[in-house]
């Protein structure tokens, strides 16, 4: 787990003292209708933090270092390192200024305590720049190149791993031209905990703007992907402690078991990265997609493909084309990967029970749901046939029309046949 380091810690509890000495005014306190709060904006000016702004979602992140404070002006929460805080009452903006509760960091005070770690808990990441060599990807305005921005970008990210104790495999650390296969092979001989693969996006349209993310398709079964793997490697290679000798069936069946947890945590990957780009970078979410791409689909450890951001659209590529931007990138992506890297400790950690309760910070995303169990398969089939019986407004239509012109014709057809039985009737009893 992280924590707040000192500078931070320091920083705030100056502003939340909560009485200053008169005379020696603290940085940044304020009081609003007798609440106490501290002035985010001449804390970050005087003490040198970052603050990251998501204006679409009204989210404030401070940064120091690899560690962060997320704010919602509004609401009586906080996010710090990843960890929920309850605030005794809401951030607010005062005079052009957010303001944040001073309480805010003495409710965290036992967490601070503890000595800060800035360690990620995964061992080993891949990392592929996309594109490369005579492949330029794609070409934006201004004639900035796709293979350029994400070497830049993964070399940094590579960096800033680095020095959170993360070993890491980069595919193309020059403007060198590999294949798909290639990358996937260096991805799956690694033996890393992740593979990460950065594209640029581009549109036809200048407008089309945002950033994305992809996992693998549902579309492409465990099974199908595990008869290939099993071609190409033996289950020792993919899955730790597995023997090399075994049956094909049982071979086949630990591929198929390790693949589709593979593809689990792949969507729990790209959500953490997705979240963490768009809370950073402040751009349009355009959320995590599934697709059947080369280099998820023939990767056999935890896969995404980020696309931070669209060259074709003029705004982002002037950005890019800037080494601040391109840190800030890569700082969003590190954040992603060490979110990941703490949900997965926190689910092994609960699984041999030694975690203590508390949410799981993994956001949620609408997804392509997996292949539905027994259960819901029976309930899908109840909804289609309910929405069978309940037809559209056309299709009610045409049948009432239908079932009133049927209902005409019998009524037409009793009434008949009844007066054919009154007139043989009748003309019984004058024949009597």
């Amino acid at each position: 787990m992280m924590f707040v380091p000192k500078l931070l810690l320091s920083t705030l509890l100056a502003g939340a003292a909560a009485a200053p000495r008169p005379g020696v005014p603290s940085i940044g306190a304020i009081k609003v209708r007798g609440k106490s709060y501290v002035s985010v904006q001449v804390m970050t000016r005087r003490r040198g933090l970052r603050l990251a702004v998501n204006e679409r979602a009204g989210i404030y992140t401070l940064l120091d270092g690899g560690h962060r404070v997320v704010i919602v002006p509004g609401f009586s929460v906080a996010e710090v390192d990843g960890r929920t805080v309850d605030l005794p009452y809401p951030a607010i903006f005062h005079r052009d200024e957010l303001l944040v509760p001073s309480m805010l960091f003495l409710r965290a005070r036992r967490s601070f305590e503890r000595p800060a770690s800035k360690t990620i808990p995964l061992r080993k990441v891949v990392l592929d720049p996309g594109h490369g060599g005579r492949d330029s990807g794609a070409v934006g305005a201004g004639g900035i190149r796709e293979k350029d921005v994400t070497l830049s970008v993964a070399l940094r990210l590579k960096r800033l791993l680095e020095r959170r104790g993360v070993s890491v495999v980069i595919t193309r650390s020059t403007d060198k031209y590999l294949s798909l296969a290639q990358r996937s092979r260096v991805a799956n001989s690694s033996g890393a905990d992740l593979f990460l693969s950065i594209h640029c996006n581009a549109a036809r349209s200048s407008a089309a703007k945002g950033l994305e993310t992809f996992a693998l398709s549902w579309g492409i079964s465990d099974s199908h992907r595990a008869g290939k793997a099993a071609v190409r490697h033996s289950p020792g290679d993919l899955v730790s402690g597995s023997a090399d000798r075994v049956s094909a069936s049982t071979e086949k069946t630990i591929m198929r078991a390790h693949l589709g947890e593979q593809r689990k945590q792949s969507i729990a990957l790209s959500k953490c990265l997705q979240a963490e780009m768009v809370r950073l970078l402040g751009e349009l979410d355009r959320g995590v997609k599934l697709r059947n791409f080369s280099v998820l689909r023939e990767t056999y450890i935890p896969a995404a493909l980020v696309e931070v951001g669209f060259v074709s659209y003029a705004p982002t590529a002037r950005k890019m084309r800037t080494s601040s931007h391109r840190q800030r990138i890569a700082e969003a992506l590190e954040g992603g990967i060490a979110r990941f890297g703490r949900n997965h400790k926190l689910q092994l950690d609960r699984i041999a029970g030694k975690a203590a309760p508390g949410a799981d910070p993994t956001p949620r995303y609408a997804l392509g749901s997996p292949p539905a169990s027994r259960t819901s398969t029976a309930s899908a089939r109840r909804r289609t046939a309910s929405r069978s019986r309940t037809p559209s407004r056309r299709g009610r239509t045409r049948t009432a029309g239908r079932s009133s012109s049927r209902s005409s014709r019998s009524r037409r057809y009793r009434t008949l046949s009844a007066s054919r039985h009154t007139v043989a009737y009748r003309s019984r009893r004058r024949r009597r």
